[in-house]
């Protein structure tokens, strides 16, 4: 009884079991009444013989018409047989002892009427021993309807009860089945829905759901928390691996940057060596500076690479947007001077501060400002700008370039996993996809707009935390 489907089965077929029982009751029911109504209608045929005997009775001792008494003995004829023929149903229904007492009457009545039949003597007594028989033939018939009826109304009533027990028998065939739905199918199907909403959103998180529960939709569950376990594994992964690919876009760039530091060192070196006889304490001091000036350049560069291809679990702090700009342009400098790329940054004076993971969103800006320098192949302007969104009240985040644009027909899909606009092998499609999903764990959101040999503009709008 642990899948949803037994369970479904079991109420199922104990509700059809038993509204099959209430089914088959009701029939009972409704032909036990109609043999009833046969037999109350038999009755009250034998009721009216009585009142017909105990009729032309009166109208015999008024009259003194022996046509009346041919009547008389018609109807008591017609009695008996009515009685021989109903004893035992009557006995069913009235206590035996009046039905001994109606046939002791029924067979007096008989004697006092062929008495009178063959003698014209008719006497006072004779009258009322008579009429006193026919009273108890009455008291018989009215009884026996009266009871007759009272049965009929039973019946009825349990006829009319059944339907009540079917319609509960609904209600809480309703109520189990709507609780075993809600339950088993419609609450873990909603926590499955909110949790891949999540994880559409790059936030990969088990579901919390009863390990003791064994149907399918727990099944489904922990097969669901296994697969976000593995992808959230997979796609730190996949930041790192991005990560590294933007290191790998830019890493000329960097060897240039940290070729001009190396080589001022070396030049200083050779001084310092070559001329240490002749140099006046003062210019040593100098050279020294100058080495050490190097030292520390050569330092920042390598520091900047480290911190961003750092593979450390997010961590949300509240920083300045100003430094992480300035340390992206450092990353970026040499490449955009190679390319030909005249950079642009405009801040916003009294910026609020953001609460965010630096490393990854400075990897989605490193993602889209690489995407602006490869769309200008011959070179062009690059633009970064942020402000505060006065519709919003958001952060606002603009990477615009002057390159080929995007075709209509395929903006829709950048941000789709896999897809690029770029040769076999000059791209994985994946950076857009990337930067998609590290907007959307800062509870922001992407925009882009786009112009066919005009340029693109991304807009990312970051909340900001009070």
């Amino acid at each position: 009884m642990n899948t949803i489907r037994s369970r479904l089965i079991i109420i199922f077929t104990v509700c059809f079991t038993f509204a099959g029982g209430l089914t088959l009751l009701y029939y009972y029911n409704i032909f036990a009444f109609e043999k009833k109504l046969l037999m109350i209608e038999q009755f009250d045929d034998f009721k009216e013989q009585v009142l017909e005997l105990r009729r032309y009775e009166k109208n015999y001792f008024l009259t003194k018409d022996p046509v009346h008494l041919e009547q008389m003995d018609k109807y008591l004829t017609e009695i008996e047989d009515s009685f021989h023929t109903l004893e035992n149903e009557m006995k069913s229904i009235l206590d035996p002892a009046d039905c001994e007492q109606f046939a002791v009457g029924l067979t007096a009545y008989r004697e006092i009427l062929e008495n009178s039949r063959n003698s014209s003597n008719r006497n006072e007594l004779t009258i009322e021993i008579l009429q006193e028989h026919g009273r108890i033939l009455t008291t018989f018939s009215e009884n026996l309807i009266t009871k007759k009826r009272a049965r009929l109304k039973r019946v009825l009533d349990q006829m009319l009860f059944v339907p009540l027990l079917l319609s509960i028998a609904f209600v809480v065939l309703v109520i189990l089945v709507t609780h075993v739905v809600r339950e088993d199918v419609l609450r873990p199907l909603s926590l499955i829905h909110k949790f891949a909403e999540k994880a559409s959103q790059g936030i990969f998180t088990p579901i919390p759901y009863g390990d003791e529960k064994k149907n399918e939709a727990s099944q489904c569950i922990r097969a669901f928390n296994k697969m976000v376990v593995e992808i959230d594994s997979g796609h730190e992964q996949l930041l790192h691996s991005r990560k590294m690919a933007s290191i790998g876009t830019f890493t000329s760039g960097i060897a240039h940057e940290l070729n001009n530091p190396i080589n001022n060192i070396s030049l200083i070196v050779e001084t310092l060596i070559s001329d240490q006889d002749t140099l006046s304490p003062e210019n040593r001091l100098e050279l020294y500076n100058d080495l050490m000036t190097q030292t520390e350049r050569s330092s920042e560069i390598v520091r900047d690479l480290l911190e961003f291809s750092r593979t450390d679990q997010g961590q949300f702090l509240t920083i300045s947007m100003e430094d992480m700009v300035e340390k992206t342009e450092r990353l970026l400098a040499n490449e955009m001077k190679y390319q030909g790329i005249d950079f642009h940054v405009i801040i916003e004076d009294d910026l609020p501060k953001l609460r965010i993971d630096q490393s990854r969103l400075q990897q989605a800006l490193v993602n889209l400002l690489i995407n602006g320098i490869q769309a200008m192949p011959d070179g062009g302007d690059l633009t970064l700008r942020i402000a505060t969104d006065k519709e919003t009240g958001h952060v606002r985040i603009d990477v615009e370039d002057t390159g080929i644009g995007i075709p209509k027909d395929e903006i829709d899909k950048i941000f789709d996993p896999f897809f690029t606009t770029k040769k076999e092998g000059e791209g994985t499609g994946l950076g857009l996809s990337v930067t998609y999903n590290i907007i959307t764990q800062h509870s922001g959101e992407i925009r882009v707009k786009s112009k066919k040999n005009q340029g693109t503009c991304f807009s990312i709008f970051l909340p900001v935390k009070k």
